[in-house]
């Protein structure tokens, strides 16, 4: 009998240890799993942010290169003007010919090509993997079209565009809806539409004035 309620307390004892054990398991692979997500959260908040770094390289990039290219189409326009006065001066006895001159320079002067507009570009399979920067004035110089209808080009092969402030603000709330559990990558273009949806602070997909 004796024997008996020792094994009977040995086995309780057994038990309770298990019981233990199995509450300690359980209780690691929650620090486990939450650790897991902490540090997946993480990762996805350093992918952004190095997207955002990287988009905000290129637009400085490209900015340059427009900068320069501004300045040097302003210049062969003045060497045009002073080249034009130029042969107007030599041709000055013949009206006609000083006309035809004059409309031919004012014409190439007055051919004004847009530089400058510079955006963030962001396809189909948006973030991280399809984002970049294009330069809108440069499509539209090389295409010689107005600015707005390769924004409207680009809108409709579904690109999504941002001014480089507006994207850096919507990288600052995807950053904190992947701290929060709220989103995870990659970021579809629909889950930016919805995030961009609400234009705060002055952030909106759609381009309504461009000069």
């Amino acid at each position: 009998m004796e024997s008996l309620r020792s094994c009977r307390d040995h086995l309780k004892q057994s038990h309770s240890r298990a019981k233990k054990l199995v509450e300690t398991g359980l209780a690691l692979d929650a620090l486990f799993a939450g650790e897991e997500t902490r540090l997946r959260r993480e990762n996805e908040a350093s992918r952004l942010r190095a997207v955002r770094r990287s988009i905000v390289e290129q637009l400085q990039w490209l900015r340059g290169i427009e900068a320069s290219a501004s300045a040097a189409h302003t210049e062969v326009n003045m060497m045009r003007s002073v080249v034009g006065l130029a042969v107007t001066a030599v041709v000055s006895t013949s009206k006609p010919l000083t006309a035809f001159v004059g409309r031919l320079f004012d014409r190439l002067n007055d051919r004004e090509k847009p530089f400058g507009l510079v955006m963030v570009r962001v396809g189909p399979n948006g973030l991280p993997d399809d984002v970049g920067v294009v330069s809108i004035s440069q499509l539209a110089r090389q295409s010689d079209r107005p600015q707005p209808e390769i924004v409207s080009r680009l809108q409709e092969e579904g690109y999504l565009l941002f001014s480089g402030e507006a994207f850096q603000f919507l990288i600052d709330r995807l950053l904190d809806d992947v701290r929060e559990g709220k989103l995870r990558l990659p970021v579809s273009r629909d889950e930016l539409v919805e995030a961009a949806g609400a234009d705060r602070q002055g952030l909106s997909l759609k381009v309504t004035r461009i000069e």
